[in-house]
């Protein structure tokens, strides 16, 4: 037998085990009212086009109120690309427990990361969690920077570090930094920056910094 052989009937066992993946968006929304039904409070549903899966959310009932009661104020918003026949995005929040772990409370699944649905996965969540208002942390996504503010208010809206040091090393580069010794002085000129404790100390790592 070749490996193309085995593969395929690999492929066909698999096709009758668990059926054609495009047959499991069939019940999505049977498993969303599952999730409800033994989940009271839990909010999860599916949105659809015509007959065309659009969007889905999904936030449990014990995720809501364990952030709500004991987790600090911050949530963390970010997207991750799907990959295979059908694509899409993943848009989540999760927060930081007690333990520094971090914990989920909401995932939807898109079409794509845009304006449109992380406004809508944000205004979702705001509900979830009854008109509460945490500080969001983003990766400064431009979908993000209009979608947050109107949301949950530009006073809540964070940046991450990490994010920010690399996008503006990245942007060195494009000036020339090309260098792996200039590059971390870079970095550390930028850390003195963020991490400054008093206005002076600021004022003075920014201008070292221009």
């Amino acid at each position: 037998m070749t490996y193309k052989q085995a593969w395929r009937a690999r492929e066909y066992v698999r096709l009758l085990v668990m059926g054609r993946p495009i047959d499991h968006y069939k019940l999505l929304p049977w498993m969303c009212a599952a999730i409800e039904r033994a989940n009271p409070d839990s909010r999860a549903f599916v949105e659809v086009e015509g007959s065309r899966f659009k969007r889905m959310f999904v936030a449990y009932e014990a995720c809501l109120n364990e952030f709500i009661l004991g987790c600090r104020k911050m949530l963390f918003a970010d997207a991750s690309h799907l990959s295979g026949p059908y694509e899409g995005t993943v848009l989540g929040a999760v927060a930081l427990d007690a333990d520094n772990h971090l914990f989920d409370v909401a995932y939807a699944v898109v079409l794509s990361e845009n304006d449109d649905d992380w406004h809508w996965f944000l205004s979702v969540l705001l509900e979830c969690l009854g008109g509460m208002k945490p500080v969001i942390m983003s990766d400064r996504h431009r979908a993000l920077l209009h979608s947050v503010p109107r949301v949950f208010g530009v006073e809540n809206h964070c940046y991450c570090l990490v994010h920010m040091r690399e996008n503006f090393v990245g942007y060195g580069a494009k000036k020339g930094i090309w260098r792996d010794a200039t590059k971390g002085l870079v970095k550390e000129m930028f850390n003195r920056v963020a991490y400054a404790a008093t206005a002076a100390e600021y004022g003075e790592a920014l201008q070292e910094l221009r």
